[in-house]
């Protein structure tokens, strides 16, 4: 794994740099739909905070998909930063899986903006966006090459938890600061949704390393595994923040005790850190050996 990573080039962290905000913008604008939709005791406001979060990340995520597009041909044409802009190759590059997985990110992003209309249909509309996005990192991720619908279900299965967990930072620290009990019953209702979603999280991530390098010994043989295995172990970490979350930060967060907002704050700090962690990880495995998306 060491030896994968020394040889990276610049050209490669600008790459990984910019798979990683990509996965955090898409993430992030996924997660607030599924939060403001899903968890209760969210205010009117913080649901329509967090619908034009997902609608003012839109712009971001289509320029870092465009980008992506662009620096997959300047590296095809052999680091030539001219073929940037060579339309035939971009055309080309669209019709293969990564720009079809990209083409998808960039249709989900955009219909996250339905989340601005008001009633059923804004929702519909949103959370149409959100499948498939998620459903684009199984056509353009790390599952992309191998055979059968379980992989792409798995790692599907997989961002959309992920998207859920990264979803109620943002608000959670928002309400924190603020007066009444919001705060409470958001955190509450939230660490009564995540085990599920954590548990298949961690369950899809492990499979998915199992079916692709055939068994958790041989996965640690390779680079590829070693740095899935990485990932994971960043998870377990994040597990166990989410663990102190429920069982010690939020109860306190509800009755009250003095201190309990600061801390409920540090742990969400710490958890978003460890998350973005494991974006470059996933963006470094996914660049530097040979997996595509």
């Amino acid at each position: 794994m060491l030896e994968v990573i020394a040889d990276a080039t610049a050209f490669d962290g600008v790459v990984i740099s910019l798979k990683a905000i990509t996965y955090g913008a898409l993430l992030v604008a996924a997660g607030s739909i599924l939060v403001g939709l899903t968890i209760d005791g969210v205010p009117l406001k913080e649901r329509r905070f967090l619908r034009r979060l997902a609608a003012a990340l839109v712009p971001v995520i289509l320029f870092a998909l465009m980008a992506q597009l662009m620096l997959e041909a300047v590296f095809l044409a052999g680091n030539d930063w001219t073929a940037a802009v060579d339309v035939q190759l971009l055309g080309l590059l669209a019709t293969g899986s990564l720009g079809k997985a990209l083409g998808l990110e960039g249709l989900g992003a955009v219909l996250l903006v339905g989340g601005l209309m008001r009633g059923a249909s804004g929702a519909a509309v949103s959370l149409a966006g959100v499948a498939l996005i998620v459903g684009a990192f199984a056509v353009g991720g790390h599952v992309s090459n191998t055979p059968g619908a379980l992989d792409n279900l798995l790692l599907a299965i997989h961002m959309l938890c992920l998207a859920f967990w990264v979803g109620i930072f943002l608000p959670l620290e928002r309400l924190s600061h603020q007066p009444g009990n919001a705060a409470a019953r958001v955190a509450e209702d939230f660490g009564d949704k995540a085990p599920v979603a954590v548990g298949l999280l961690l369950v899809a991530g492990a499979l998915t390393l199992d079916q692709l390098t055939g068994g958790i010994v041989a996965a640690l043989q390779t680079p590829y595994g070693q740095l899935f295995a990485l990932k994971l172990a960043a998870f377990a970490g994040v597990l166990w923040l989410a663990a102190l979350n429920k069982r010690r930060y939020t109860p306190a967060l509800v009755a009250g005790h003095p201190g309990a907002r600061r801390r409920l704050r540090r742990s969400l700090h710490v958890e978003a850190v460890a998350i973005g962690f494991i974006l470059v990880v996933s963006a470094t495995f996914t660049t530097l050996t040979g997996s595509s998306g």
